[in-house]
């Protein structure tokens, strides 16, 4: 083999050495945004806040929006957002704490991530399908719900956190009456919550509403 023809093949497989280490790491992010996101869903179960907030980004621009309920901005929002006895006062201000009579669970599936070419942020669009049993007009009432989330994630120190999550409600309903009759049945106030923000991007079923993607059709491109 020629020098030249030696030292074009060894040009061309540091190339493929390459794409193959960018394709691996591209892999082991999306992976790690997933663990992320279900990591969120089994905290919230519990009332974890302390290990919730430890998930968002320590930026300015963190922030949480939940249908139209405003817009938690900042470390400091992220703390106010869960704050659950805040949120729950139904429980008469008991401490942050599950109590044993109510479920939270917020289980993340169908998610389509897609990590931005710096490598350094990403966004990702899930389910977030629910079951609960929560106070709702004075009494214990189980819910079944749906929504979808778009959030954004930014990898800072090597590791994958959260920097925006919004939570678009499809459904939360009372499992006894269904979606039909009652697609939506609102929240407990919260102390120290934002300005209600009619979200032109919520509009919860019967609506028909398409919460916009953040990606292209992965087959045609448009």
């Amino acid at each position: 083999m020629k020098p030249e023809e030696l030292e074009s093949k060894v040009k061309s497989l540091a190339e493929t050495v390459a794409e193959l280490e960018a394709r691996v790491r591209k892999a082991e992010d999306i992976e790690a945004i997933k663990k992320l996101q279900r990591a969120y869903g089994f905290y919230l179960e519990h009332w974890q806040e302390d290990e919730i907030i430890e998930l968002f980004s320590k930026s300015e621009n963190v922030s949480v929006e939940l249908n139209d309920g405003g817009e938690y901005k900042g470390p400091e929002g992220i703390i106010k957002c869960f704050c659950f006895k805040d949120h729950y006062t139904a429980f008469g201000g008991r401490e942050a704490t599950c109590p044993p009579e109510c479920m939270d669970l917020m289980i993340p599936i169908c998610g389509i991530v897609n990590v931005d070419p710096d490598g350094k942020t990403a966004k990702g669009r899930w389910y977030g399908s629910f079951l609960g049993a929560q106070p709702r007009g004075g009494i214990l009432r189980a819910l079944i719900g749906c929504g979808i989330w778009e959030n954004e994630y930014i990898k800072e120190d090597g590791v994958w956190k959260l920097l925006k999550i919004f939570f678009s409600d499809i459904i939360s309903s009372p499992l006894d009456e269904g979606w039909v009759k009652m697609p939506f049945i609102n929240n407990p106030p919260a102390k120290g919550r934002p300005a209600p923000v009619r979200n032109k991007n919520w509009e919860p079923y019967p609506s028909g509403q398409i919460f916009p993607y953040h990606y292209k059709n992965p087959v045609t491109g448009k």
